[in-house]
């Protein structure tokens, strides 16, 4: 008697912690809505944020040049509402067309940076969160993806502006990435 109760508080033990782990390839086919099942642990079983690890170069048409470094964060979070998930951290520094440095975020803590949600049901854009200057509304979303999937050296990258009402900005500020617009990044 006393071994099938370990036998089943075993079984039970190992259930309920299973059901409280999902793949992010989980949540994306579910689009992070309700009806997602709970968890706990958002992980990269399949290693999909792996190919997008390193430091990632790129030049956008007004001659500002871009490198972005990402590094995953594996079971990271727990802070407010007790769920942990595998994601990506970027930081970044832009250069202008003669090489001052304009912005850099190298510096910045985790909760500063660029992080990572989740990716598209497709399971070929991930979706970053981003704020370079709240005041002047430089903020929202970066998607990354790869224009072709059998070159993950070239990837594309997509900032897209939260359209908040804007504070006080001076005028004539672009957002230190420009909205709506590709950027093709290297693999260094």
């Amino acid at each position: 008697m006393k071994n099938k109760l370990v036998y089943i508080l075993i079984v039970f033990t190992s259930i309920f912690y299973k059901s409280q782990t999902i793949s992010l390839d989980e949540l994306s086919q579910c689009e992070n809505g309700p009806n997602c099942p709970d968890y706990k642990y958002l992980k990269d079983t399949n290693n999909r944020l792996n190919k997008f690890i390193g430091i990632w170069k790129g030049t956008y048409t007004d001659g500002r040049t871009y490198e972005f470094h990402f590094v995953k964060k594996e079971n990271d979070g727990g802070w407010f509402n007790e769920k942990f998930w595998d994601k990506l951290i970027g930081r970044f520094i832009v250069k202008d067309n003669i090489g001052n440095i304009i912005y850099t975020s190298m510096n910045n803590n985790d909760l500063n940076s660029m992080s990572g949600y989740y990716f598209d049901k497709e399971l070929k854009k991930y979706k970053m969160s981003y704020t370079a200057n709240a005041d002047c509304n430089d903020g929202g979303y970066i998607y990354l993806s790869f224009p072709d999937p059998n070159n993950l050296n070239q990837m594309k990258l997509v900032f897209m502006q939260d359209m908040d009402i804007i504070a006080s900005c001076p005028n004539g500020y672009k957002t230190i990435i420009p909205d709506a617009k590709g950027i093709i990044l290297t693999k260094q």
